[in-house]
């Protein structure tokens, strides 16, 4: 599948009437695709077969089903994260600050992650390689166990529910914004100092709110790195 994937960006082309010649990768490929405006639930592999324009048994020949299927999407998706880390001899917050920025702009440049980071409700192996580093400096700060799971469950659920939320919340501002300020019109306060806020909403850049989001983040840990070992 290796040498098939360096065909993922190119279309399906019939030629004279007739289907490419199927490839797993061509299927990831649509599958992909089709993610961007489906959920994992929803595609089957009918639907795969009639963009494909091949049998749905056909599909069966590269995957058995469709948690297979979406288990080579996401490895597919997570492949092409890269990450220059810092080193263990870094200051832990320089090593998390700089994967949670690839993260970031991972994530924007490829929103079908978020569809893919768990297959059959278990984080997906593509995930699993992507956030090791989060584990490695919690590792180091001292975590293990039930506390490092906590921490780790916590630390991540914030990271991609922000980011997540952002993605869709760009266009929303904008939208939100678009209207004439007449804080005159305003019938009380509560609503004057709403209108004076959608007024600026559109001049409010995604990276902004990300920026401020990590600092809050790492700070938060910070302190129960310090609380932690003020109890030792």
């Amino acid at each position: 599948m290796d040498s098939d994937l360096q065909q993922l960006a190119a279309p399906v082309r019939a030629g004279r009437g007739r289907p490419a010649k199927l490839t797993a990768a061509l299927i990831v490929a649509k599958a992909r695709e089709m993610l961007l405006v489906k959920q994992p639930e929803e595609i089957t592999f009918a639907m795969l077969g009639r963009e494909l324009r091949v049998p749905s048994s056909s599909v069966y020949n590269y995957f058995p089903n469709r948690e297979a299927l979406l288990a080579a999407v996401a490895a597919d998706v997570f492949a092409s994260f890269h990450f220059d880390d810092p080193g263990p001899d870094a200051p832990w917050q320089q090593r998390l600050r700089a994967w949670l920025n690839e993260i970031d702009r991972f994530f924007d440049r490829n929103p079908v992650a978020f569809r893919v980071m768990a297959t059959n409700s278990q984080a997906s192996s593509g995930w699993i390689n992507v956030r090791a580093l989060l584990l490695d400096v919690l590792h180091g700060l001292g975590y293990s166990g039930r506390e490092l799971t906590l921490v780790h469950a916590w630390f991540e659920g914030q990271v991609t529910g922000m980011l997540l939320i952002e993605y869709h919340s760009a266009l929303n501002r904008a939208i939100a914004g678009d209207f004439e300020l007449d804080l005159a019109s305003a019938s009380s306060e509560a609503e004057r100092c709403d209108m004076e806020r959608r007024h600026y909403l559109p001049s409010i850049r995604r990276e902004e709110i990300v920026s401020l989001g990590y600092d809050s983040l790492i700070g938060a840990l910070e302190r129960m790195v310090a609380d932690r070992a003020k109890g030792d």
